[in-house]
């Protein structure tokens, strides 16, 4: 009976304070995105398959739209470590979800953009103002567009928004359904390389677009060397591409269905450590200001508590 009591719980203990102990972990749980460049390397190369298959663990993958969906799977016990970039996490720590930041994903100074259609009339952006924009709510593109309309003496009410996931935002710019969209990579590059769209302006200068890993926390406290396991993984993915940037992006653009030049694009700036910084942990604290100003900060936390680098600190990675 414990057993598949177990079972049922996902291999964790179970609530309450029962004293009984939980089953080995048989399977990892990897949530991507066309976005978790490091992720679709390091899944076409093997790296997780064969780091995990050393504790006798299989690693099933699931792909995602955006980050959101992913952390609510966090939430339900159906993923244990995933890529997003650095609204969901605040989001969902707010919302009572037990996650942790364990590592930088990767730091791109243009990683969000608003984009027009080439012939828009719209050239800066206080040209915003009372335009429809498209983006995925909750994303880090709309922290982007609200920081950018910021800076632009615009407000979030100056410009009316369209919730759409990233694969639409190209067809409804095109169609003039929009007049703007707000995405991150490759979405970016790939609208631009369509001929679909081009970049009225980027994250550089306006937002430091953090990207991060994250792992369920109960998850991470019951099974640390998984989690360093995952970032062993990773890091070869990082020296991969740099000893080996054209077959690198060439395994990535297969995996993401992208085109190898906008693969090739987006790879090129992107600083790959795993270490968090002080300036990262800032980041994510502005995200926060950002839910609070916009009213739907669910509950007050330390920003540090959203942050756990023991795993890399055991790993030796940086």
């Amino acid at each position: 009976m414990k057993r598949i009591i177990a079972l049922v719980v996902g291999f964790s203990s179970l609530a309450g304070g029962a004293a009984w102990a939980a089953e080995p972990v048989k399977e990892v749980r990897i949530g991507y995105q066309a976005a978790s460049t490091m992720v679709l390397l390091a899944k076409a190369k093997g790296y997780y398959d064969e780091e995990f298959a050393k504790d006798g663990v299989k690693v099933k993958y699931s792909l995602f739209l955006a980050g959101p969906p992913m952390i609510e799977a966090l939430a339900g016990g159906r993923l244990d470590l995933v890529h997003t970039g650095d609204m969901p996490p605040v989001s969902g720590r707010a919302a009572g979800i037990d996650l942790k930041v364990v590592a930088n994903a990767g730091l791109d100074p243009a990683h969000n953009a608003v984009l027009v259609a080439p012939d828009s009339a719209i050239k800066t952006p206080r040209d915003l103002k009372g335009k429809k924009i498209a983006l995925p709510v909750g994303s880090s593109a709309h922290h982007f567009l609200y920081l950018l309309l910021a800076k632009n003496g615009l407000k979030p009410g100056d410009v009316h928004l369209v919730n759409l996931p990233g694969p639409d935002l190209a067809n409804a710019l095109e169609n003039k359904n929009v007049d703007a969209v707000a995405v991150w990579e490759p979405f970016t590059a790939n609208i631009e390389f369509s001929g679909k769209g081009k970049v009225l302006a980027d994250s550089t200068n306006v937002k430091r677009a953090v990207n991060v890993y994250l792992a369920r926390n109960e998850f991470g406290k019951e099974n640390p060397q998984l989690v360093e396991r995952f970032l062993k993984a990773t890091k070869r993915a990082i020296d991969f591409i740099k000893k080996n940037p054209k077959e690198a992006q060439q395994a990535i653009a297969a995996e993401n269905k992208f085109p190898l030049p906008v693969v090739a694009k987006i790879t090129k700036r992107y600083n790959w450590s795993l270490a968090i910084t002080d300036k990262d942990v800032k980041a994510l604290e502005q995200v926060k200001d950002f839910l609070r100003e916009s009213k739907v900060l669910k509950k007050e936390f330390e920003i540090t508590e959203l942050f756990d680098a023991s795993y890399l600190k055991r790993s030796g990675l940086k």
